[in-house]
Parts: structure tokens; sequence; C-alpha cells
């Protein structure tokens, strides 16, 4: 496995351009996200990547919280977005996959 983590940005890119997908949380512990969200902002860099991803001795795991627009299911937009980011990080195959995690943090 690799030193150097796909970048979660692009995970990100991924995860907004499944359908019924509006929006985008840190998948961060809240102390993290704010500590790198105050960090972004003293050092005038844009904003970090929502996605979290974590090497592990069994693979690549993947944390993302997301909302989801009205008229669409929880569920299905949940299997989308394991779906995407499954064959995004297969551009990466020096990274197994050991789990994706989609958390659902608003609905409608």
């Amino acid at each position: 496995m690799s030193d150097v983590l796909p970048p979660a940005d692009l995970v990100d890119e991924a995860v907004l351009a499944v359908p019924g997908v509006d929006s985008l949380y840190s998948a961060a512990s809240l102390v993290t996200a704010l500590i790198t969200t105050a960090l972004d902002a003293l050092t005038s860099r844009p904003p970090s990547a929502s996605t979290v991803l974590v090497a592990e001795t069994s693979g690549l795991s993947v944390a993302v919280k997301i909302g989801v627009g009205e008229g669409y299911t929880a569920t299905e937009v949940c299997r989308q977005v394991h779906d995407a980011i499954t064959v995004h990080l297969r551009g990466y195959p020096e990274y197994e996959i050991a789990k994706i995690a989609v958390t659902v943090a608003r609905i409608g």
C-alpha cells in the first residue's frame, strides 16, 4: 500500500456528482473539523475535503457524510454514493477498499 492517499477532494467531487446528493458535510470528528476549518481560514487555503480517507492494515477506509435532496430516497442515494466511491477508487489499484461508510446527515 502506498504512503500517499488518494486525493479526498476528488472523492468529494465523485460523491457530489451522484443524483440526490445536494450537500456534503465533514465526516471528521467535530474537534478535527473545527481545527481544520480554522487552519484553512488562517492560511487562506481552499477548504479541506469533507471525505475522510484512512489507510488501515486491512485496506482503505472511507467515510462520507451527505445531505439527500427532496424527491430522493436516502437508501438509494447511499447505494449510489457507495458505488461512485468504489468506481473512483479503482483508479488507485494499490489500495484495497476495507470499508466505505456513508452517513446521511440531512434529508430534504
